[in-house]
């Protein structure tokens, strides 16, 4: 199978329609330089900066197909403005850093949960800042995060009080604190627990920016899958919890913008491709995959890319989309501008793309195989996809 050529069918939105556009609107309304990126199209008739407190919740897995296939009559879709798209690879290490950045994978430079490090030559997991092989704490043999991955956040640039309202377990963990300097930091252990803070800050006379994070239906998308009973009971929580917060913030001059960084594909346990059962296949990857189940990033053995294309179209030809990475860098996926110096290293020879609901996995030293229900990364509508829900005072 040769490398297919973008454009692809869904793509990022880096123009005026995806999360970038959302951020460099947030950014102008703030004070901030908005970078390359236009302002979101959805918030034309808006200027943020007459709110006193601008507030950005991140419902980490809520996608717009699922939310106006499921969930039309929600209070959360009452508000809804339309669709945005994330950015690729459409996973929480992408979209969050974007979230808190302002850019795009291109400049930010992070693509996806494992990445190739170059300087460290090793395959990590950035978000808890671990080696894939033996999940040792990087900062443990003395790695510094920030000097490895040179985080710019948007905080630091706004001219008004920045606040971050997250998980207690991540608040401060090595990467939210590279991540989010500039803000101050507001950990809470409950989904009520997360609207309270975030009505307490704007209740505060002095103009703010808030953005707050909320983990749990991807969980849940991961571990019993977006469409299952467990994360539709959820969502109803998120949806009531939502409902008092618009109440609580009558009369505080507050803009209250909801979105997601990516929605979620259900798999099926025979739709997982396991490389360990292709050697082959093996014996031609340099390193682990990194970046994603849905959107996988090989590393080839110099002469051995006509092999790894030829076993793709002989072996996996229904399952797998396969681009050369060098053609999603030119297509610009992952985002507009000068690119991180670090991106092409970042992203390997090959991009595979799982089909339908496939995905693809390997395995590394002791680790447990990866059994999850719901996966991201790739470039489906659920995935790509995600609301842009606006209540204006």
């Amino acid at each position: 199978m040769t490398a297919i050529q973008v454009p692809l069918t869904h793509t990022p939105d880096y123009d005026g329609a995806g999360i970038v556009n959302l951020m460099s609107s947030i950014a102008r309304g703030r004070g901030a330089d908005p970078g390359p990126y236009a302002p979101s199209t959805q918030l034309d008739d808006l200027d943020l900066a007459r709110f006193r407190h601008v507030v950005l919740l991140v419902i980490d897995g809520l996608g717009y197909d699922y939310l106006v296939g499921q969930f039309p009559d929600s209070a959360l879709s009452r508000y809804l403005r339309g669709p945005l798209t994330s950015v690729f690879p459409t996973t929480t290490a992408a979209a969050i850093t974007t979230f808190l950045t302002g850019q795009a994978p291109a400049q930010h430079g992070l693509t996806g949960w494992h990445i190739w490090l170059e300087p460290l030559r090793e395959v990590v997991a950035v978000l808890p800042f671990r080696s894939r092989v033996g999940s040792e704490d990087l900062s443990t043999r003395g790695y510094d995060l920030e000097a490895l991955l040179e985080p710019r956040p948007l905080f630091p640039l706004m001219d008004v009080a920045s606040h971050v309202v997250t998980p207690q377990r991540i608040a401060h963990s090595t990467f939210n604190t590279a991540f989010t300097r500039g803000a101050s930091t507001h950990p809470f252990r409950s989904l009520d627990g997360m609207y309270r803070q975030v009505s307490s800050l704007c209740a505060q006379s002095s103009a703010s920016y808030v953005y707050a994070y909320w983990p749990e239906l991807d969980h849940l998308g991961h571990e019993r899958g977006i469409a299952s009973e467990e994360a539709r009971r959820h969502f109803l929580e998120i949806d009531t919890g939502f409902r008092k917060l618009v109440t609580a913030l009558g009369g505080t001059e507050t803009l209250l913008l909801v979105t997601a960084d990516h929605g979620v594909v259900d798999t099926t346990p025979d739709s997982w491709i396991r490389i360990e059962q292709h050697p082959e296949l093996v014996a031609m990857l340099d390193v682990p995959l990194c970046g994603e189940p849905r959107a996988a990033y090989c590393y080839i053995h110099d002469g051995e890319a006509a092999a790894f294309q030829a076993y793709m179209q002989t072996e996996l030809n229904q399952q797998v989309q396969v681009v050369a990475s060098a053609d999603l860098l030119a297509a610009g996926i992952f985002g507009p501008g000068k690119p991180h110096p670090g991106l092409t290293s970042r992203v390997g020879d090959f991009t595979v793309l799982p089909t339908a609901q496939h995905a693809i996995v390997d395995r590394v030293g002791n680790e447990r195989g990866l059994n999850l229900v719901g996966v991201h990364g790739g470039l489906s509508s659920a995935e790509l996809h995600v609301p842009l829900i606006v209540v204006e005072p």
